[in-house]
């Protein structure tokens, strides 16, 4: 991934000389932007932008560097409104199309980033304004610039939308692009072995991800992924192995803590398991499957409460899983609130009307409040829809 660092600009508008008491124009405003800009005095350089465009909403250059601020303070939805205004007028800006082209893939716009990267192919050479550093550490060139290695970075990211896609030959043929045009990047070589695994072929998953070690020992995304691999052959050990190394290398990243914590509870070593989900969530709070798997975990140990709590927080980040509804409600029964199990399971049903076990469950929860008849119907649908049936639970349910 590549993130904007703001260079000083060269001014697209006259430079002004400003007496005290002289008028503040729009371009006074655009100038204290710039200035703020430099200082990396974002708030400031913000509020300058807004009063410039309020004077002169066609100042399109103001949208530009607004939309470079607001992407620097984090407003990545303000920043991509500020790029789509400005394009439209200056469409074949190199710079503005990258920034908005990343902007689109980060929000999983794969359709309108894939048609931002090849206009990117297409539209002339500029002034080069910004430079972009690689966030990922697999990326063999951590800068590149409008005027560098740009095509080829391109190529990349068309072969990551595609695969992002499903398009995965296709994508595999941009990744080729790049590699011949820079076959010394270990990131173009972890982004196909990572298309290859998705069309399911290891080995040639296998072959990229270890060029990528060759070309970049340190590397920690392609280790994670060659675990991924050895995790579906079962090599446990060598799961183990490869993510403790890839925790070395990046120590701050959440998804290897989770991965490493699948493979300790795997391995039949819950407090490791739950110390690496500790983890995860401290760096990340907002993977909805990570508080499943913990609370899964806190539940074996029989911590119900905190199991519940974990539960809970997943269903906060997404509501529509049924299968974490059916959880919940598992856990109201073990402790012993049965009307709040009814409501999950509903809540399961509701949004899953053929999920036969929720069937089966919400059936076990009427027995326990004496509702026999509302538990034969749950039992009998459950049975319609192909669930094996306790038959001892159905005879006492459906006398």
């Amino acid at each position: 991934m590549w993130r904007p660092i703001i260079l000083l600009a060269i001014v697209l508008i006259p430079e002004f000389s400003f007496s005290q008491g002289q008028k503040k124009t729009a371009s006074y405003y655009f100038k204290k932007g710039e200035e703020a800009m430099d200082l990396q005095s974002y708030k400031t350089a913000l509020a300058h932008f807004n009063e410039c465009l309020r004077l002169d909403p066609y100042l399109m250059e103001a949208y530009y560097y607004r939309a470079q601020v607001r992407e620097n303070m984090g407003d990545s939805k303000g920043a991509l409104t500020d790029f789509n205004i400005y394009l439209e007028s200056k469409p074949q800006n190199r710079e503005a199309l990258f920034s908005r082209a990343m902007l689109r893939y980060q929000y999983g716009q794969w359709a309108m980033a894939h048609e931002d990267f090849l206009n990117l192919l297409k539209a002339p050479p500029g002034e080069t304004r910004s430079v972009f550093f690689a966030m990922d550490k697999e990326s063999g060139n951590p800068i590149v610039t409008t005027q560098s290695n740009m095509t080829s970075s391109i190529l990349n990211y068309l072969g990551l939308v595609d695969t992002k896609m499903k398009n995965y030959t296709r994508a595999i043929q941009y990744l080729d692009s790049a590699i011949k045009l820079e076959n010394n990047n270990p990131e173009f070589y972890v982004n196909r072995g990572w298309a290859y695994q998705e069309m399911f072929d290891t080995v040639l998953a296998t072959q990229n991800y270890k060029q990528a070690l060759n070309l970049n020992p340190e590397g920690s995304l392609a280790r994670h992924n060659l675990a991924v691999l050895s995790a579906k052959k079962g090599n446990l050990e060598e799961v183990e192995k490869l993510l403790s190394e890839a925790i070395v290398r990046d120590p701050e990243n959440a998804k290897y803590y989770f991965a490493r914590a699948i493979c300790y509870t795997a391995q039949g070593e819950p407090a490791k398991a739950l110390t690496d989900y500790n983890f995860s969530i401290h760096l990340d709070n907002s993977n909805p499957d990570v508080w499943v798997r913990r609370g899964l975990i806190k539940e074996n140990m029989k911590d119900l409460n905190g199991s519940l709590a974990d539960i809970s927080q997943s269903i906060k980040l997404n509501d529509t899983n049924e299968k974490v509804w059916l959880l919940c409600g598992n856990l109201m029964m073990k402790l012993n609130r049965v009307k709040d199990a009814l409501e999950d399971y509903t809540i399961a049903i509701t949004l899953k009307p053929e999920y036969a076990k929720a069937y089966c469950q919400r059936a076990v929860a009427y027995q326990r409040t004496g509702d026999l008849k509302a538990a034969c119907e749950d039992i009998t649908h459950a049975q319609k829809l192909s669930a094996k049936i306790d038959n001892q639970l159905k005879a006492l349910v459906c006398k």
